[in-house]
């Protein structure tokens, strides 16, 4: 972004905002040359694009939630509250373009549970004939729909299984179609199904301790009655 012909990114842009605010006492006027970089800035805002030379700027201290913030004010037949933080997001709006490496994240998590569902569903097959499904964390009865859990968390044995083999969740390929997404390598699925086999441990919960348990580790889950 280019203003008075200095071109700032968001970091500087932001230093100079500070540097403004901490350099001029409470109640007196900002010296002219902030006062320009002032009106260069918030003439590119829409709502103060038509600020005439007349307006005056002050650094003032204002609370917020119970909180002293020291910040700019400008006056113009009324007085208005320059927000820093409303001014930068407008200057340097986030952007909608996706994180490539997050996305391939979550889909290469996508595609491990997958790789390991059979695992899950075999488990599962063990309650199938049973009147009573009881907690392997309360040992209450289960009423309704039960969770297949993992014991250690899952995400934590996924990064130790690329720790191991030397991968990366954000750069492992992937291939999606639509919402299912598979590891383009079959090794690397292979390998990954019989890491998981041979150290997963699951266990039972109601939907609620499954929330409430989130990644945690709790032990070990107790013997099935």
């Amino acid at each position: 972004m280019t203003v008075g012909g200095q071109e700032y990114n968001k970091k500087q842009f932001g230093s100079k905002w500070t540097e403004i605010v901490n350099k001029h006492e409470t109640g007196v006027p900002i010296t002219r040359k902030d006062r320009k970089f002032l009106l260069d800035v918030l003439r590119k805002i829409p709502r103060y694009s038509n600020l005439s030379d007349s307006v005056s700027f002050y650094v003032v201290c204002r609370v917020f939630n119970g909180k002293k913030v020291r910040g700019i004010e400008m006056k113009n037949r009324r007085t208005y509250w320059i927000g820093k933080q409303y001014v930068m997001k407008f200057m340097f709006p986030p952007t909608k373009a996706p994180d490539i490496s997050k996305e391939n994240r979550r889909n290469a998590l996508k595609a491990l549970r997958g790789v390991i569902e059979p695992q899950i569903m075999e488990y599962r097959r063990r309650f199938k004939d049973k009147p009573v499904v009881k907690s392997s964390m309360s040992g209450k009865p289960i009423f309704g729909t039960y969770h297949v859990d993992h014991v250690y968390p899952f995400i934590r044995l996924v990064e130790e299984w690329c720790r191991d083999h030397g991968y990366d969740l954000e750069t492992i390929p992937v291939k999606c179609k639509g919402v299912t997404c598979r590891l383009k390598s079959v090794e690397m699925a292979e390998s990954w199904f019989d890491y998981h086999a041979f150290h997963a441990e699951f266990q039972v919960l109601d939907a609620s301790e499954n929330t409430s348990k989130g990644s945690r580790y709790y032990g070990r889950e107790k013997p099935i009655e």
